[in-house]
């Protein structure tokens, strides 16, 4: 009797270990698909530089959609340090997936995508505070938990030294962004 106690504890634990795994990993499929893990690390790892990518390449290309459209200068300046900080990012992460035989997307995916399609359907008038607001202020507070997160729970030295020094300038990013929208008084 003992013995199947133990056995039903277990299998109960299991159960809910699965289950929270289940939905930590549909909300990472809203931007990584199993299909797109193969494996050529730990799947915590390969999911992380997947996703971090997409995010980088997805900021990378909203900026560059205020750059052509945009009128106003420190929204303009926003955008050209948006797209230095994640290129360096993005190359940083690129050499370290590449040593490992992890190949990295080549434009957003996903939730990022579509990021990035709303983006360019927003009115002018409109889009550099859509801009602001979603891509510098909400997408870095996503982006902060997760990289904080891999810091100290992925596997692989450098992609969790990767997620430590990035998230300083994640920091940055999202801090100028919110000074950006107090400024100008921008909402959603």
């Amino acid at each position: 009797m003992t013995g199947s106690r133990y056995c039903l504890c277990g299998c109960v634990a299991a159960a809910l270990a699965l289950t929270a795994f289940a939905a930590r990993a549909q909300q990472v499929d809203l931007v990584v698909p199993p299909a797109a893990v193969s494996g050529a690390i730990a799947p915590a790892d390969e999911t992380f530089a997947l996703f971090a990518a997409s995010m980088s390449l997805a900021q990378i290309e909203g900026a560059g959609l205020v750059l052509k459209k945009g009128s106003r200068s420190d929204v303009r300046e926003f955008a050209q340090s948006t797209v230095r900080v994640h290129t360096q990012a993005l190359d940083e992460l690129r050499r370290i997936a590449a040593a490992r035989g992890l190949k990295l997307p080549p434009a957003p995916t996903g939730r990022h995508a579509d990021m990035v399609t709303k983006l360019s359907g927003v009115a002018a008038p409109d889009l550099e505070d859509a801009f602001v607001q979603r891509f510098g202020v909400d997408a870095h507070k996503e982006a902060i938990a997760l990289y904080e997160r891999h810091a100290t729970e992925g596997h692989d030295a450098a992609l969790r030294r990767h997620a430590l020094t990035t998230t300083a300038a994640l920091r940055e990013r999202m801090t100028a962004a919110q000074k950006l929208v107090h400024a100008t008084g921008a909402t959603r």
